[in-house]
């Protein structure tokens, strides 16, 4: 079955989970066989905890399996599944006012080595993902467990457990979130190795004897070109998995890729060059090329405590950040660069999400609740942006007295780095980036990095400008906003962190007392109304500090050979290839 090429924009903003278009790709069926994928470069980590990139997602779906899981259903669409646990189930009110969830596993769950697996294997997973020694860049992601923030504290742990016969993992939560389920299908949430990990640290991810899953498929391969995998058959649902070995090649030149995949190497890629979109969409490829809407936000950030700005204040910084975002044309990007649909982003949050009324989170975003958005993406308003961000930047240069602005050009402004790595896609946006920005007097280093090298910059901090982009990882705004928390890992424009925890421009609060405290009640509150007011004010405190450029709301390119079967994607980007097959 054939997916159309292109999703409608209505169907895009009607993108929620469970109600999902699949990506089938043509073929007859075979029951054994392999497939060369490629879903990206060579990953910075394939550990369930402390992985943050979506391709390492794809590879840790393939390899464990959660309490929870996605599935394609008769119709086509993605639905939550059970996995290891036998259903999913309802939450229980508690006396006290707290609520549980107790999940019954499956009977003989086992590891891809044939130990047996149980419900304290999710218990220490889960705590372990949580425990800020951990450093996971996702440890956020539990703070709805009861009993988190004495883990955090160092004095307790995550109000899981198992029963005595580990048959049973129950979890207490201190009010109900609608998405827990969801959370439960996240690769974080998914079990792992005590024994292992506490022998072999960090490193066991990275070796195929000791990289021991549960799921369809087991490491018997990984080096620096290639991740193999060999069917487990200890998987519970081993009898569903009908291709033998997924080979996925590390590869992030687009070229090459396009050349591998018509050559026939590859099955599947995930990337095009960007001047070869018209051709493939119209060409001998069309039938196998494919775009799908996808939850996410392509975006430019800002290190809040970028070196290259010393000496300007908070005030001014956030006044030169929101600067340059006016000056960015969007729809040339979309239209010019992205050419498969992208839409204009006026805020951070992606289109997709809906109220508790129905209507779409995006309908409300913007200072005035109106839907306009926090600046105009409109065509017609690209100049008056432009000479807003001009405004911007004389007040600056008034009261900084560090540069100053001739005409419509900075004169004397620090040099400022843009990083992002490599594609032609994400190069050409930097390109354009530099071009734009450089009309206005600034001068703009590009440097390209290597996936795993760009990820950890952005990380630690040390960068001007980035490239960045967030695909939600369930179906609710929070996904997009508690990332920008103080501890969070994902924070790469280090909100929070280091000088800028000390500033408290926000209405007299720091960051941590102020965008930190309105995603806790977020967290906390069970009024569905409340919860959606307060995550419009946080992405009003994150938009106002101009660190966030949204750019466009993302779609999903890629190409996928006739002889696949049974292949789906998810708009949170990952793809799952463990019940697909390839005709010989």
């Amino acid at each position: 079955m054939k997916m159309k090429k292109l999703l409608s924009v209505s169907l895009a903003l009607a993108m929620v989970l469970g109600c999902m278009a699949f990506a089938g790709c043509g073929g007859s069926k075979s029951d054994a066989g392999s497939m060369t994928l490629n879903v990206g470069a060579y990953p910075d980590t394939v550990d369930p905890a402390l992985n943050s990139a979506v391709d390492g997602a794809t590879y840790i779906v393939h390899t464990f399996a959660g309490l929870v899981g996605f599935e394609q259903d008769a119709s086509g669409k993605l639905v939550l599944t059970p996995e290891c646990a036998t259903e999913l189930p309802a939450p229980v009110k508690m006396d006290d006012g707290k609520t549980s969830y107790t999940f019954k596993l499956r009977d003989g769950l086992k590891w891809s080595d044939g130990t047996a697996l149980d419900a304290n294997d999710f218990v220490y997973a889960w705590n372990r993902a949580a425990d800020p020694a951990t450093a996971a860049d996702y440890g956020y992601m539990f703070e709805v467990i009861d009993g988190y923030n004495e883990l955090m504290e160092g004095n307790g742990k995550l109000n899981v457990t198992a029963s005595a016969d580990g048959t049973e993992l129950t979890v207490v939560l201190p009010v109900d979130v609608p998405y827990f389920h969801e959370l439960c299908a996240f690769p974080a949430y998914m079990p792992v190795r005590q024994d292992i990990i506490e022998e072999h640290g960090d490193a066991w991810a990275t070796k195929p004897e000791t990289f021991i899953g549960n799921g369809a498929y087991k490491v018997t391969e990984f080096t620096q070109t290639q991740m193999v995998l060999e069917k487990n058959e200890h998987f519970y649902n081993a009898d569903k998995v009908v291709t033998d070995k997924l080979v996925f090649a590390f590869n992030s030149d687009d070229a090459s890729l396009l050349t591998n995949f018509q050559n026939g190497s590859y099955l599947f890629i995930d990337s095009v060059p960007n001047d070869e979109i018209k051709s493939l969409q119209e060409g001998e490829y069309k039938d196998e090329f494919f775009v799908t809407g996808q939850l996410g936000t392509y975006y430019v950030s800002f290190n809040v405590n970028d070196s290259a700005l010393d000496g300007f204040t908070e005030v001014e910084k956030a006044k030169i950040r929101q600067a340059l975002g006016l000056m960015i044309d969007r729809n040339y990007i979309c239209e010019e660069i992205g050419q498969a649909g992208q839409v204009p982003a006026a805020g951070f949050v992606a289109m997709g999400l809906t109220e508790p009324d129905g209507k779409e989170f995006i309908a409300k975003n913007g200072p005035d609740r109106d839907g306009a958005g926090y600046y105009s993406v409109a065509d017609a308003d690209y100049q008056a942006n432009c000479d807003a961000a001009v405004v911007l930047l004389k007040d600056v240069a008034s009261t900084s007295g560090k540069f100053t602005v001739d005409g419509n050009k900075v004169v004397g402004f620090p040099t400022l780095t843009y990083i992002t790595n490599d594609g032609s896609g994400h190069e050409a946006i930097a390109a354009y980036l530099q071009q734009v920005w450089g009309n206005y007097g600034f001068d703009i280093k590009v440097e390209v990095q290597e996936w795993a090298t760009f990820l950890n910059t952005r990380k630690e901090g040390n960068y001007s400008i980035a490239r960045n982009g967030w695909l939600g990882d369930y179906n609710d705004p929070i996904s997009f906003l508690d990332m920008w928390v103080s501890g969070s890992g994902n924070n790469d424009c280090q909100f929070g962190k280091g000088a800028h925890a000390s500033y408290n421009g926000y209405d007299g609060k720091t960051w941590a007392d102020s965008y930190d405290a309105i995603i806790a009640e977020v967290k906390s509150s069970s009024d569905a109304n409340k919860r959606f007011e307060l995550m419009h004010d946080a992405e009003d405190i994150l938009m106002e500090s101009g660190a966030i450029c949204p750019i466009y709301y993302y779609t999903d390119i890629f190409m996928c050979s006739d002889k696949i079967d049974g292949f789906f994607a998810s708009p949170l980007g990952f793809k799952y290839f463990m019940y697909a097959s390839v005709a010989e």
